[in-house]
């Protein structure tokens, strides 16, 4: 079940309100013969989160399907930070000296021989609580029934946004519903440009990485026929090779003109896709031009 964009706080006794965390959506299969997590799509990410499986292997007594989200908690900012959690999505091994993550917990499906999907969300929420104890790496998201102050909390403290579920809503597969919403707060953030996209001998576009040298998407918005100008001249006195042994799919077919000294720049956009791309970036300010 995924909630629908809105821009509205839903109002009135029939809704709850969680926050909005910012990781990855994982099924949680626990029973006697082990645990397996799976994404949205159904990839198997057992082996990906082994501090996950720990975590719900105390709870193994009987047959359970839970539903949450995988997400690193900042200790400094106190909030989640999603690209630690997409550096763990894109590694092939996983260090000792990795972060760990938590796995936030919002819906129970089944528990042991019973089918609880249609089940009202209220009763479902307080049926997790029974069947999942305090455990290490793992914790339940709390129910609120105020949204208007929880999005302000939220928006105050950098969180992701709100979500507003039905409170009698049953569980349904995908967005076939109009039972569960989320409002999101824009991201922004400061990154790199390492590279200009070209087009006819112009500047297009800046090709932006985060703090882990990773590409996280181009970035055009914002810019102006000055700037593109004198990021052009920037440009033609910092040459350097390619930032990256492999181009990212997005970039294959560009003309890219990579920065020796790349530019710190401040970017804002409405959230990350799934892949660890930002959607509807917009530049807010370029260092140094």
């Amino acid at each position: 079940m995924a909630p629908i964009s809105t821009e509205q706080i839903t109002t009135g006794e029939e809704w709850g309100y969680q926050l909005k965390w910012d990781g990855v959506r994982i099924l949680a299969g626990v029973d006697p013969s082990g645990v397996s997590l799976y994404s949205r799509k159904l990839l198997d990410k057992t082996s990906l989160y082994p501090e996950v499986v720990q975590a719900l292997s105390g709870l193994n007594e009987r047959r359970l399907l839970l539903d949450g989200e995988v997400v690193y908690f900042h200790p400094e900012l106190g909030r989640p930070v999603f690209q630690k959690v997409l550096q763990r999505e894109r590694s092939r091994a996983i260090s000792m000296h990795a972060p760990l993550f938590t796995y936030v917990l919002f819906d129970i499906l089944v528990d042991g021989d019973q089918d609880l999907r249609k089940l009202p969300y209220l009763e479902r929420h307080h049926r997790l609580k029974e069947a999942v104890s305090a455990t290490p790496g793992l914790l339940i998201a709390d129910l609120f029934l105020e949204g208007e102050h929880l999005w302000n909390w939220a928006e105050e403290r950098g969180w992701e946004g709100i979500v507003m579920k039905r409170l009698s809503s049953p569980y349904r597969e995908g967005k076939k519903h109009r039972d569960w919403y989320k409002k999101k707060i824009a991201v922004n953030m400061k990154a790199t440009a390492v590279g200009l996209i070209m087009r006819e001998g112009r500047v297009a576009s800046l090709v932006i990485a985060d703090d882990e040298g990773s590409y996280i998407g181009r970035a055009s918005l914002g810019l102006n026929e000055q700037t593109k100008k004198k990021l052009l001249q920037y440009a033609e006195s910092h040459q350097a090779g390619a930032a990256w042994h492999a181009l990212h799919n997005d970039l294959k077919k560009e003309q890219l003109a990579w920065l020796s000294q790349p530019l710190t720049v401040q970017v804002t956009f409405l959230e990350w896709s799934q892949d660890g791309m930002m959607r509807h970036p917009k530049l807010v300010s370029i260092e140094g031009v």
